[in-house]
């Protein structure tokens, strides 16, 4: 997969049954049989639940998905199909790495923390020295004074990591959901 360019991918998630196939492969813990895909797939097709779906829808789709469908996403390196089984999984690429909106999507957003704990840190480390010290500015502070900066400082700092990393879960958990929406 790693040598498709993104029109290549594109093409190849052109298709709604592909996209569904890699959908309920992440979904359903990677591994399902191709008669339990076509049964989900069809099942969305026809907008009614899986347990409404005739042997012949069933079998429309499974026929599609196994002479079209998985040929096409497995030469892209995508899924792999074990005849003998008849289950459908997607690679360990897939798997590690998902796909190129998933890749970069998290680092553009990924703010450093680090720095901003290191920096926290470099500042009590300052306050405590000039308490220490008995420098002017830092004397009328004082033991507690410090205490409570530091503190004060340490909750900022982690309430706004976790409202900015709560924000992108909900927000930027679209990976593979992407694909059907």
């Amino acid at each position: 997969m790693t040598t498709r360019s993104k029109d290549e991918l594109f093409q190849i998630l052109s298709n709604s049954r592909r996209r569904y196939i890699i959908y309920y492969l992440s979904e359903g813990g990677n591994e399902l049989s191709l008669k339990s895909l076509a049964t989900k797939i069809a099942a969305v097709e026809s907008d009614v639940s899986e347990s409404d779906i005739t042997s012949d829808e069933r079998q429309r789709v499974y026929i599609s998905l196994y002479q079209t469908h998985l040929p096409k996403l497995e030469e892209a390196g995508i899924v792999t199909y074990d005849e003998d089984e008849r289950t459908v999984a997607l690679t360990d690429e897939v798997l590690d790495s998902g796909f190129f909106w998933m890749d970069d999507a998290e680092d553009d957003r990924a703010i450093p923390w680090l720095r901003y704990y290191l920096a926290l840190s470099a500042l009590s480390w300052v306050l405590v020295a000039g308490v220490w010290l008995s420098l002017p500015v830092f004397s009328v502070l004082g033991w507690s004074g410090v205490a409570v900066v530091v503190s004060v400082g340490l909750l900022g700092v982690v309430v706004a990591q976790y409202l900015v990393e709560r924000a992108s879960t909900t927000d930027g958990d679209a990976g593979y959901e992407l694909l059907i929406e």
